[in-house]
């Protein structure tokens, strides 16, 4: 309904009910998830510390938004997405239920309408398994870091945000390879 694409993601719903605030890529803190021999970092504590100036104050909050705001930051929602998420559950319950042929053909034509619902490829990735679904997720976001400009978490514009429109991995090798970089960078050119 709100166009969101990844977990996490968050939403301020004021006493009265109404949306004050949705974003994208919402954490509590910085957040390591470590894989194999890597990791990769996400997300600070900008939102955190905007959310407790929230509680705090209310809708006299510099970071609660105008109606007109929210509506201008909702991404559209068209019948392909509006479909995809049905097709989505029907893949859950056929997961849950143990048809994994009916689970994969769903989940697939999940991730056709919606190809940049990234919750629908991890879901159905992870169905094959997670070393399967780690590897697919880098795999993605390699392509996604070199050929287009989409940008799946948006800025919240809060202060001391540290925004990373895609993540990179870290491999146990990644310091000493960033070093050797660096290294071979101030060398002067052979031209």
């Amino acid at each position: 309904m709100f166009g969101w694409v990844n977990v996490p993601s968050g939403a301020w719903i004021d006493e009265e009910g109404r949306i004050v605030r949705s974003n994208e890529g919402v954490f509590p803190d910085e957040t390591t998830i470590k894989f194999g021999l890597g990791k990769v970092r996400l997300g600070n504590n900008a939102f955190a510390r905007a959310t407790r100036d929230w509680i705090e104050r209310g809708a006299d909050s510099e970071f609660v938004w105008s109606p007109e705001e929210l509506a201008a930051r909702l991404k559209p929602v068209d019948d392909y997405t509006l479909l995809a998420e049905p097709t989505f559950k029907l893949a859950l319950h056929f997961e849950a239920a143990g048809d994994s042929d009916r689970a994969l053909l769903h989940f697939d034509a999940a991730q056709r309408l919606a190809p940049d619902n990234w919750n629908y490829h991890r879901q159905g990735w992870t169905h094959k398994g997670t070393i399967y679904a780690s590897l697919q997720v880098l795999k993605k976001s390699k392509y996604l870091r070199k050929n287009t400009d989409k940008n799946y978490y948006d800025p919240m514009e809060l202060p001391d945000e540290n925004h990373r429109r895609f993540t990179e991995p870290d491999w146990i090798w990644t310091p000493a390879v960033n070093r050797l970089k660096r290294l071979l960078g101030r060398q002067p050119s052979a031209a």
